[in-house]
C-alpha cells in the first residue's frame, strides 16, 4: 500500500528550482511550490546543496533573458545589441576612463585606470596623492 505524504511534508525544491529556472523570480517559484519566500531563503541558507540548486537556477534563467535579449538586438534594437557587445567583449567596447597626472614638466607622474575603483578606492587615491603634492611643495 502507497502511503500519502501530506502536501506540507513533501518536497517542494524540484518544484521551486524549475520554476525559478524559467522565470528567475523567487516570488513565483515559491507560490509555484507552495511555500513562502522565507521558507525558500532559509533552506537557502541552511543548505549548501540547494544553495548551489539555486544559484545553477539563476544562472539558467539568466540564460534564457540573454537569449531573448539576443534576439531581439539582431532583429530589432540597436541599443540593446550594444549592451550585448559591451557585456561580451568588454576590452573592445566598454567604456573607459583614465586619470593622468602630470609633473611640472609636463611629463607623466601616475597613471590610473579609474573603472575598476569603488568610490572609497577613489578618495584614498585622491587622498596619497594630495599628501605627495603636500610634501613636494615642502
Amino acid at each position: 500500500m502507497t502511503e500519502v505524504t501530506p502536501k506540507s511534508r513533501r518536497d517542494w525544491r524540484p518544484s521551486f528550482l524549475a520554476t525559478f529556472g524559467s522565470t528567475g523570480i523567487v516570488r513565483v517559484a515559491c507560490h509555484a511550490a507552495g511555500i513562502s519566500r522565507t521558507q525558500a531563503y532559509r533552506e537557502r541558507q541552511r543548505n549548501p546543496r540547494f544553495a548551489t540548486a539555486w544559484d545553477q537556477a539563476q544562472e539558467d534563467a539568466i540564460e534564457i533573458l540573454e537569449a531573448e535579449a539576443r534576439r531581439r538586438a539582431m532583429s530589432m534594437s540597436d541599443t540593446l545589441l550594444i549592451f550585448l557587445l559591451k557585456a561580451n567583449r568588454p576590452a573592445v567596447y566598454r567604456d573607459n576612463a583614465r586619470l593622468e597626472l602630470t609633473g611640472a614638466a609636463g611629463g607623466p607622474i601616475v597613471t590610473q585606470v579609474l573603472s575598476g575603483l569603488d568610490d572609497h578606492e577613489k578618495a584614498a587615491l585622491r587622498k596619497a596623492i594630495d599628501e605627495v603634492l603636500a610634501e613636494e611643495k615642502e
